[in-house]
Order: structure tokens, then C-alpha cells, then sequence
């Protein structure tokens, strides 16, 4: 009977869903270990962003301090254990092809021509007391109704390669107090600039010429007031004269149709002592807003001050003679502070000698060439630069005596001088500029040393590296949910109050004659006022107690992205500004964070919270713009003042002082 049998075989188990089920039980216990294999590598992955984290956020930034700072001693492009030293870009700018002779250390004799009585550089050469080619043309211009200068224009006597004449203007100037005479007489620069023209007219002395040569002096008569002091107002009437800027009386057709290419600032400091009888020489480079000239120009001069003159012995140069070469307005104060400060940390380490001396020199080098970019003193020949000229200042402070020395006699430091500007001319003469290459951004920590931008963007990058690691880090690992809301409410009172100080800044520039203090005061309200704005917006914004370490974070995000975004162009452009207020931002905007756990314990102690609340408030209000930077650094709200600092600044504060 087959029923029961097969009745029998259908209650008898099956093994089919045995295995299955095994099957089932072996892939839930793969897919757990699974998730706890990725548990694990999470949490392993969590720890080392913990770990990781806080060292991004200061390794970088000490390491980018530290390679700056080690700058004078170590070039990573060329992989040597010292600075880059000076070379000549371009083969036609050769200052060693050629020497030039001494220049006279006496004056020439007087004549009966009064002519030259109490006027100019045009009236000395027309006195005669200097014979001058009659080619060399002098014209006394009014550029303004209170500021006029004279120019001597003196075309070369051989034929341009070219169309157009390329020019070269030196312009000289002298803070020497001398009641001796005429413009020859009341200087010992004047009088070798004389004779630098009388040269310069002789084609016999000077057939290499091959660009014309303008000599402008600030005018002494009563017609246009000029002041001998004030060579850079005097550059800049001629700048302005030249090129047809309004507010200027333009030069005559024939004065303007050279291309002015390269352009020299002679400045006498006469008001100068020094304990060891040197005299200094500051080649200064500075623009405005961190412009500099073609890096030849200056390796050229200083190297035609390492020339030797011809046929002459050679111990009484400028430079063979002991005399001191910077390339920062500082002078030997800045090297002092620097070394005492290098001092007292080589010896803890147990270091000392002559390189340890050297390396604090070109440290304070470099920081005063960064300086003199960042606060100035304005040099005169920046309006050349901002016009498009290599151009450059050099400062001389001879200590001599003056009672000691005959009217008619010549000081050798200022013969010299002049013997270096024609030794760097006829260097010059060699090369037309409208196809010179070299570099134009750079430091320099002395006359024979640079870091070129390829060199010091590194560092540059390594200190802004933290505010890029805090900004990721908050949007890919911190932040749940990105407070839109909060971050618009005080951005845009952050915005406002910008724009408003920038109009305010702009309508006050032009008042500042009135009275800077009154303007100053009233640029005090007006930011106390923003900051209030800002931080009111910043705490009402704040609805949910919960969502509060959500919007601090997403501020930071912000604030972070704005400090890469506004220093990333600037450390490009202007590395000299850059550099140093991303050392200033990067701590404050993403490295000085206080950890979670830190910050609950913080919040629970009032004693705690109401200190740091307070060092916060001081450290607001002694960093703000009108405490800090204007007039103590920068001498009016610059554009870095009021499109940089003033928004971080303002974010800043939202963010201290919103809890």
C-alpha cells in the first residue's frame, strides 16, 4: 500500500532547508564581523584624526616660522647650506666689462658769471663755472603752483638701436644745511653731479652712451618752492609731469619723447654720527604695496659699488673703505636688537663664532627688507614703480667734518658716489629694457643675498596650512548641519559694517589735513560700534542651546575659508604683507580652539568662564584697527586694513563673544 509509504516519506525532514539555513547563519555572521571590522577601523580612523588633527593644526605652522627663519642660512631649490647669492639675470646688464674714473675732489674755480647765485642745477650750469656741452638742455619746470624742480636732459651722442630712445632719470637730493653759495657749492653731491653732466655732454668721456639721461633736482628759487628735503614729492611731480597726469603742468613734447625705463634716487642724509667713522649706504628697493624692481637693477649697483676705479688705488671707494651696506631703512639699531636676541638663544644651545654673528645680521636683513615693504618709510622713487619704472633709492650717510674741510674741496665718499651712478649708467647703456627678464619678486636679507618667491612661497603655504585643515575638518567630520541661518545673521552685519567703514574711510581721507585725532577718535566709535553689531547679531542668532556648538562651527568654517581665500592672492602678490598677517590669523581663526571636553569644563566655572571672557574683551580692543595698526603701523586704513583685517577681525569677535 503506497499511501502510507509515501506518508511516511513526506513527514521525514528535508535537508535542503538545513543547509540553507546554515548558509544564512554563516553570511550574518560575516556581515557582523564585517561591521565590526569597520567598527574597529572607525574608531582606529577616529583616534588617529584625533591625534592627527591638532598636529596639522601647529606642526605646519611652526615648521613654516622655523624654515623662514632659517632663510639666511639654507637654500632648499639650489639644496646648499647658504643663501642665494647675487648673479646678473640678463648677459647685457655686465658691470664688469668696464671702469670708470675717479671724479675731481676739488671743486672747480669760481668764475665772475653770477648767474648761478642761489638757483638750481640749470642756473650752476649756465653760471659756466663747469664747462658744459651747449647739447645738455636745462629747463626749470613749475609742475605745480607749490612744487617745481629742475632737469637736465642730456641725449646720447651716438644714434638709438631702436625708434625710441629709452631714458634713465637720477634724481638728487640733499639734506645738507650749507650757506656756502649756488647749488654747486651748497653740496658735495651737487657739485660731483656737476661734473657727472660736464661728462655725460662729452662724447669724447662718454661714447658709450646710448640712452638718454635725465637729472632732476628739486627747484631752491622762490618761483616754486621746493624743498630739497623732500625728494619724493619731487619724484613725483616729475613722474606726473612726464607722463601727462592731471594736476600736473605736463614737459614739453621734446623732454617726454624718451621711454623713461629705469630710474635713480640719490638721497644725502647729512644729520648722521657713528662711532666708527663708516659711512652707510642703504640701496633701498621699497614700492608701494609691495612693489620692487627688476632684481638686476640692484645686484648691478651693488656690484658697480665693488668696481674699482681706473687707474687709481682703490682704498678710498666707498666700499673698499669699510663702509657699511644694508638694504632695509632701519639702519644698525635692528641688527643690535636681532643680535642680542640671536645672542641669548645660541648661547643656551652652546653656539657661537662669526656665522652665528653673520646669520643674526642677515636675519635682521630680512626682517627690515619685509618691514620697510610692509610700514615704510614711503622711499621717494615709489611713484617711478608704481608708473611702471625699475627704480630704487640710495641713501648715503657720510660722517664727516665739515669744519675741517675747504669749501672748494670734495669729500671721496661723494665723488665716489657719483663715479658708481656712471660705472651703473654705462652698465645700463649696454641693454634695452623693453626686453629685460629677471625676477621682481623677492627678499633680500643683504646687498648680495635674495630669497626668490619660488623659496619663500613654501613657508608661506606651510603657516596658512592649519586654516585648511581646521576648514576640512569641520565639513567633513565635524559638522552635522551647516547653520545657514546663523552664518548669514552675522555675516551680514560683518559686511555692513566693512562697507561702511571703508566709505567712511574714504570720505575721512580726504579731511585728514583737518585734524587726524578728531578722525582718529571717530574711527574708534565707528568700529566699536561695528563690533557691538556684530556680537548682538552673533547671540540673538543663537536659538537653540543645543545647536550651539553647530553654529560656533560653522561660523569657524566660514571665518576660515574667507582667512585662505583673502591671504592666498596676498601672500602671491605682496609676500612681505601676506606673510606675516597669516602668521597673525592662522592661530586665532583655526588653531586656538578649545577642545570639547576642555570647553564643558570651562562653561561649569564662572571664575573660568569670566576670566577668559576678559582676556578675549582685552585682546579685542587692544588688536582692533584703530589700536593696533593705524597710525601705530600703517598711517591710514590701507585697503589690507579695510578688506582684510577689518572682516576677520569682526568674525573674530563674533565668535569669542557670542556665547
Amino acid at each position: 500500500m503506497p499511501a502510507p509509504d509515501d506518508a511516511g516519506a513526506g513527514a521525514s525532514p528535508s535537508p535542503a532547508p538545513t543547509a540553507a539555513a546554515a548558509i544564512d547563519a554563516s553570511e550574518a555572521e560575516t556581515k557582523r564581523k564585517q561591521k565590526l571590522d569597520d567598527l574597529r577601523r572607525r574608531q582606529k580612523r577616529e583616534k588617529l584624526l584625533q591625534r592627527a588633527i591638532p598636529i596639522l593644526l601647529t606642526l605646519p605652522w611652526l615648521l613654516g616660522l622655523a624654515w623662514t627663519a632659517l632663510h639666511p642660512l639654507v637654500s632648499v631649490i639650489t639644496g646648499e647650506l647658504k643663501c642665494r647669492g647675487q648673479y646678473i639675470d640678463e648677459n647685457g646688464l655686465d658691470v664688469h666689462r668696464h671702469r670708470v674714473a675717479v671724479y675731481p675732489l676739488q671743486r672747480a674755480a669760481a668764475n665772475n658769471n653770477e648767474g648761478g647765485r642761489g638757483g638750481g642745477v640749470c642756473d650752476a650750469i649756465a653760471s659756466g663755472r663747469v664747462p658744459i656741452s651747449p647739447a645738455v638742455e636745462c629747463l626749470h619746470h613749475a609742475a605745480t603752483e607749490t612744487m617745481g624742480f629742475d632737469v637736465a636732459r642730456i641725449l646720447p651722442s651716438m644714434g638709438p638701436v631702436v625708434e625710441s630712445t629709452e631714458a634713465v632719470v637720477i634724481v638728487v637730493g640733499s639734506n645738507t644745511s650749507s650757506n656756502r653759495g649756488d647749488w654747486y657749492e651748497e653740496s658735495d653731491l651737487h657739485a660731483s653731479i656737476l661734473h657727472l653732466i660736464q661728462r655725460l655732454g662729452n662724447r669724447v668721456d662718454t661714447p658709450w652712451l646710448s640712452k638718454a639721461v635725465y637729472v632732476v633736482s628739486p627747484a631752491s628759487d622762490g618761483s616754486a618752492s621746493g624743498n630739497a628735503t623732500q625728494l619724493g614729492s619731487t619724484v613725483d611731480a616729475f613722474m606726473s609731469a612726464y607722463a601727462g597726469d592731471s594736476g600736473a603742468r605736463p614737459l614739453p613734447p621734446h623732454f617726454t619723447f624718451p621711454i623713461v625705463r629705469s630710474a635713480l634716487v640719490l638721497s644725502d642724509v647729512d644729520e648722521f654720527t657713528a662711532a666708527s667713522g663708516a659711512t652707510e649706504v642703504r640701496i633701498l628697493p621699497h614700492g608701494e604695496r609691495g612693489s620692487l624692481p627688476n632684481l638686476d637693477l640692484i645686484f648691478a649697483t651693488f656690484l658697480s659699488f665693488q668696481s674699482r676705479p681706473a687707474g687709481e688705488r682703490h682704498e678710498k671707494t666707498m666700499y673698499y673703505s669699510g663702509s657699511e651696506f644694508r638694504v632695509h631703512p632701519f639702519g644698525r639699531g635692528l641688527e643690535e636688537r636681532i643680535g642680542r636676541m640671536v645672542g641669548r638663544v645660541s648661547s643656551v644651545l652652546g653656539l657661537e663664532g662669526p656665522r652665528v654673528e653673520q646669520y643674526a645680521k642677515d636675519l635682521a636683513g630680512l626682517f627690515g627688507f619685509v618691514g620697510g615693504l610692509v610700514v615704510g618709510p614711503r622711499q621717494p622713487h615709489a611713484s617711478a614703480l608704481s608708473h611702471g619704472i625699475d627704480a630704487l633709492t640710495i641713501e648715503v650717510r657720510i660722517p664727516s667734518d665739515r669744519s675741517a674741510s675747504s669749501s672748494s674741496s670734495i669729500h671721496p665718499h661723494y665723488a665716489d658716489l657719483v663715479r658708481v651712478s656712471e660705472h651703473l649708467l654705462r652698465a645700463i647703456s649696454n641693454l634695452h629694457e623693453r626686453l629685460h627678464h629677471s625676477i621682481a619678486q623677492y627678499t633680500m636679507p643683504a646687498p648680495s643675498k635674495f630669497v626668490s618667491h619660488g623659496e619663500y612661497i613654501y613657508p608661506a603655504i606651510l603657516v596658512t596650512l592649519p586654516m585648511v585643515v581646521r576648514a576640512a575638518s569641520l565639513a567633513l567630520r565635524d559638522l552635522r548641519r551647516f547653520q545657514f541661518v546663523h552664518v548669514g545673521v552675522v555675516v551680514g552685519p560683518v559686511l555692513v559694517a566693512t562697507s561702511c567703514i571703508c566709505l567712511l574711510a574714504m570720505v575721512a581721507n580726504g579731511l585728514r589735513e583737518a585734524g587726524e585725532g578728531i578722525l582718529h577718535w571717530i574711527a574708534s566709535l565707528v568700529f566699536a560700534a561695528a563690533y557691538v553689531l556684530v556680537v548682538l547679531a552673533a547671540r540673538q542668532s543663537i536659538v537653540v542651546a543645543k545647536e550651539k556648538d553647530e553654529c560656533r562651527g560653522s561660523l569657524r568654517f566660514v571665518a576660515c575659508l574667507l582667512g585662505i581665500y583673502l591671504h592666498a592672492p596676498l601672500l602671491l602678490a605682496n609676500y612681505s604683507l601676506g606673510f606675516p598677517s597669516s602668521v597673525f590669523w592662522t592661530p586665532l581663526l583655526a588653531t586656538l580652539v578649545l577642545p570639547p571636553s576642555l570647553r564643558a569644563r570651562v562653561t561649569g566655572n564662572a571664575f573660568l568662564t569670566t576670566a577668559l571672557m576678559a582676556v578675549k574683551v582685552i585682546f579685542l580692543v587692544a588688536t582692533s584697527p584703530p589700536m593696533l595698526l593705524v597710525p601705530r603701523i600703517f598711517p591710514w586704513y590701507t585697503p589690507y586694513v579695510l578688506g582684510v583685517y577689518t572682516p576677520l577681525h569682526l568674525l573674530l569677535a563674533a565668535m569669542w563673544l557670542a556665547d
